[in-house]
């Protein structure tokens, strides 16, 4: 591939199927990963491959028919040697058969199919771009150096995109997405078993997500994406009634209001900006997409959001990705013995400046920072009476990357080599995550402690390829 079209690859085009995607990284020593808090670079310990196909199926007048498709395999935290999908890692391949429970605790691979449609386009006669979809797909926007998806209604789906209305583009989907959820019991007299610690209540949801969006252009270079995505759990009205319980009582909906600015300035700068209200059951405090983690909130729950992310290409050798997401929440619960209100307020920046040194060689710095800051209503009344709750957690980083890739002068280029140091400091969690097993029991305060166990700062070393194609 040569430099100007490896560049020309983005995550925008990479992590959605239409090409592929890789990642290896090794370390000095390990570590807890937190991407999504502090940023990508010097901070991804896993390996990560993934593959788009696509191919034409049937074209007819002018109609196309085409399959895509992309699998993806990933190797967790543990370097071990050769693996395989049985779980298992290093030289402990002989088990008992009672020994199945631990199989989990090795767990080093994961093969996943990403997406799997058949979209049509060209039915139209009045439109050629328009098409329409079934299938798995994903449908996702994120800030690529922290891996946050700020939409995402991804899963088995039906739509239609590209459709020409007035000046701009219309889509719209249907998405089916099954999850877990765990929900409180509100009604007495039935108990479930004794491993559901008593409790009658539902762990499977089904969410049917209904999202459309309208982009249209707002000046030479920018282009403004309206959306609105309605998240309906399906509440069985009647299945849990004999026993009870009432979902239909517990679980609420959701809807999610989405404005998106993508501007390009001065002809170097290429900016997203984003202004979100989730409310509902959904709605929640953090860094995320909101769209699939369906809580007992009542219907007052909301969040707002205020994103800001893009690249700058300064010159021919000096460029820079950057973000930033501010976060306010206030949620209520008013189920049961779990009623609680909370307020969280979460905040986010990362920048990664990049410097050409060679026509392939180049220095990158990514500092990534986060905090948030989360209390419930009782907290600020000091009632010892009542449940009273206070957290604030931060996290930081610094990383310092050489990285050898085809043209060091684009912030996209990629295949990239890199070889960086890192430093990482917590708050209110340790960094390590295993120290090879060892462990003792803290006699003094009844409780085990790991290795790594209270330290708050790490620094390590190590290298990392990645690459778009």
């Amino acid at each position: 591939m040569s430099a100007q079209a490896s560049a020309a690859v983005t995550p925008d085009v990479a992590l959605k199927g239409d090409a592929g995607y890789f990642r290896v990284g090794l370390f000095s020593r390990n570590f807890n990963k937190n991407v999504e808090e502090v940023g990508r670079l010097g901070n991804e310990n896993d390996t990560y491959l993934e593959f788009g196909p696509s191919l034409t199926l049937a074209e007819v007048d002018g109609v196309e028919y085409r399959l895509i498709s992309s699998f993806a395999m990933k190797s967790a935290t543990y370097k071990g040697g050769w693996t395989d999908t049985n779980n298992q890692r290093g030289d402990r391949q002989e088990r008992k058969a009672g020994d199945n429970n631990d199989l989990g605790d090795y767990h080093n691979l994961d093969f996943a199919m990403q997406q799997a449609y058949v979209r049509v386009t060209g039915l139209l006669d009045s439109d050629k771009d328009a098409a329409i979809w079934v299938g798995k797909r994903y449908q996702r926007q994120d800030s690529y150096i922290t891996d946050n998806k700020y939409r995402d209604v991804s899963g088995d789906s039906v739509g239609i995109e590209n459709l020409s209305v007035g000046s701009g583009k219309f889509r719209a989907t249907w998405v089916r997405r099954d999850g877990e959820a765990v929900f409180t019991n509100k009604y007495e007299g039935f108990t479930s078993l004794a491993w559901d610690n008593g409790d009658l209540r539902p762990s499977k949801i089904t969410n049917n997500i209904f999202d459309t969006s309208y982009r249209f252009s707002v000046g030479a270079e920018s282009f403004l994406d309206l959306g609105y995505t309605f998240i309906a759990p399906q509440r069985y009205a009647s299945e849990y009634s004999n026993y009870g319980y009432k979902m239909k009582d517990e679980v609420g909906n959701s809807h999610i209001v989405l404005a998106k600015l993508d501007t390009k300035l001065f002809n170097s700068v290429s900016n997203t900006t984003v202004l979100r209200y989730v409310r509902g059951s959904t709605a929640e405090g953090g860094f995320g997409a909101h769209t699939y983690g369906v809580y007992s909130q009542d219907d007052s729950s909301y969040n707002i959001d205020l994103i800001n992310h893009g690249y700058a290409q300064l010159s021919d050798r000096i460029g820079m990705h950057y973000h930033t997401w501010f976060n306010f929440a206030r949620t209520t619960n008013n189920i049961g013995d779990n009623d609680s209100r909370s307020i969280s307020r979460s905040f986010q920046f990362v920048v990664r400046p990049i410097y050409k040194l060679t026509k392939m060689t180049r220095l990158e710095l990514e500092a990534g920072m986060s905090t948030k800051v989360t209390a419930n209503d009782n907290y600020a009344e000091k009632d010892l009476t009542k449940k009273n709750s206070f957290s604030d957690s931060q996290a930081q980083k610094l990383t310092l990357a050489y990285a050898i890739t085809p043209d060091a002068g684009a912030v996209w280029a990629t295949p990239e080599l890199r070889f960086f140091v890192t430093y990482k400091h917590y708050n209110d969690s340790h960094v390590g995550t295993y120290g090879n097993g060892f462990k003792v029991h803290d006699v003094a305060n009844n409780k085990d402690v790991k290795l790594y166990e209270g330290r708050k700062t790490e620094t390590f070393f190590g290298a990392q390829v990645e690459a778009m194609f």
